[in-house]
């Protein structure tokens, strides 16, 4: 990364994203309009790697029939579900859910596929959105949130009509 920079074209390389600010190609770099750092989206082989074998690890570790995706986005716990968020690739999320009594090492309760994402303003709220006839399973994330409310919620929709909703924590996996 310090190699890509330090042989960066200012006119060529970085490029101005309006409010979001200056960008390095395609984003490995973020800085503000004064020159501060905002992000650095760069990892190592190393890191890589070790992110690979995580993955690889937790995989080991799901139910055969949910063990495979692309990227793991959360797992979520209410009073009554256990609910696992993963990435399939190509804009498709995968919903599994459990009874808060079971393993994720269990065959799941519940799997539905061809899920959405959306981004909810600029602070990194965001929600899926998993469809299944007559019903919508959202999981809605926000980390912005006061400080004592629950971080993300799910909410269970029968023909547009809200049927279960309940606070969430996220839990690690």
């Amino acid at each position: 990364m310090k190699n890509e920079i330090i042989k960066s074209n200012p006119a060529k390389d970085w490029s101005q994203m309006g409010w979001r600010g200056i960008m390095l190609n395609q984003g490995t770099v973020w800085i503000d309009e004064e020159g501060r750092l905002i992000a650095i989206n760069y990892q190592s082989k190393f890191e890589l790697d070790l992110k690979n074998k995580i993955i690889s690890g937790e995989k080991r570790k799901l139910h055969p029939s949910i063990a495979k995706f692309k990227t793991p986005e959360c797992v979520l716990q209410t009073s009554k579900f256990k609910v696992r968020i993963d990435d399939l690739g190509n804009g498709n999320y995968r919903y599994a859910s459990w009874s808060t009594k079971k393993s994720m090492s269990e065959k799941p309760d519940l799997v539905i596929t061809n899920g959405k994402w959306f981004q909810e303003g600029t602070g990194g709220n965001h929600r899926f959105e998993f469809k299944k006839g007559q019903y919508v399973y959202e999981c809605y994330i926000a980390p912005m949130r006061e400080k004592d409310a629950a971080p993300a919620n799910l909410t269970i929709y029968q023909n547009k009509k809200v049927i279960l909703s309940q606070e969430a924590k996220i839990i690690p996996r």
